[in-house]
């Protein structure tokens, strides 16, 4: 048995964060973008010992914490009585986009992970539910609070209500032409360092209140990166590096900001090209996590 998937990595403009005492109920209100360059994920189920192999770009994966490990735990929680036995799983991602500067990765891991695994075992599952249990992980890894709902929902994304598919609700921004996403990385920041900060959360949310009503009163692609840019000024995450490439970009664009949480600035653009060197250049993806 097997079957792949495809999720869109997601940039994440402006957000809030919204903590609840039942996990499911957490997440982020806020906007973001979806790029046509994501995870591909297969998912391999043979009769076995019930072992588990995850492979990322050809490169074997020993970590136990990596989130499509999660996932996998997470699953065999979530249906029991049943168990996922006696199955080997064999899990390969691959993908282009780098880890660890604000992209959303993780989540197109574990909705590869979750969406695959329920697939092939034909678990009792709806694809909400599966795509729950991908935001669950990243919850508890601390590697993120919105990017699954973005990346399930595709385009322009608002996420008008924080949780999972299921429980949250998002919609997207319409374009009347072709859109390009340009973006460059200059380096790592830790994702669970800023959102379990009380003075990051405090510093985020105040900045971040108001702008998803702006955006919903004006919802077009320069509004969003408008208000992206302000959220990223009034947050002072960008380092004067950052700020610098995203000036740069800001001039042959729609408008141009950081992407949250990352040392990468991105801009919107109906135009390829860019004159930053290293640039990754995408389309929007406007149809969101799909299996393939």
């Amino acid at each position: 048995m097997q079957c792949s998937v495809f999720a869109p990595s997601h940039i994440t403009g402006f957000f809030v964060i919204k903590k609840h005492t039942e996990a499911v109920l957490t997440g982020s209100r806020g906007a973001g973008v979806t790029l046509d360059q994501g995870v591909l994920t297969r998912v391999v189920v043979e009769d076995g010992e019930g072992r588990l192999k995850i492979v990322v770009n050809g490169q074997i994966q020993n970590n136990q914490r990596f989130i499509s490990s999660i996932v996998r735990d997470m699953l065999e929680k979530r249906i029991s009585p049943l168990n996922l036995g006696p199955f080997d799983i064999r899990i390969e991602h691959e993908h282009k986009i780098p880890v660890g500067f604000g992209f959303g990765v993780s989540a197109a891991c574990a909705l590869g992970a979750s969406l695959g695994i329920s697939s092939c075992l034909k678990l009792p599952l709806t694809f909400n539910q599966a795509c729950e249990v991908a935001h669950l992980a990243e919850l508890e890894l601390g590697s993120g609070l919105g990017d699954v709902m973005g990346e399930v929902h595709g385009g322009i994304v608002l996420r008008l209500k924080e949780g999972p598919p299921g429980w949250g609700q998002a919609d997207h921004i319409l374009a009347d032409q072709e859109l390009y996403v340009i973006s460059r990385t200059l380096g790592e920041i830790d994702t669970a360092d800023i959102i379990n900060s009380p003075q990051y959360q405090d510093i985020i949310n105040r900045a971040g209140s108001k702008l998803l009503k702006l955006l919903l009163k004006n919802p077009t692609p320069a509004q969003f990166m408008l208000l992206s840019r302000r959220f990223a000024d009034e947050t002072q995450l960008m380092d004067e590096e950052l700020r610098e490439m995203v000036e740069i970009m800001e001039e042959e664009s729609l408008g141009a900001s950081m992407a949250m949480l990352g040392q990468t600035a991105f801009s919107i653009s109906p135009d390829p090209d860019s004159s930053v060197e290293k640039a990754l250049v995408t389309k929007i993806d406007n149809l969101g996590c799909r299996f393939l």
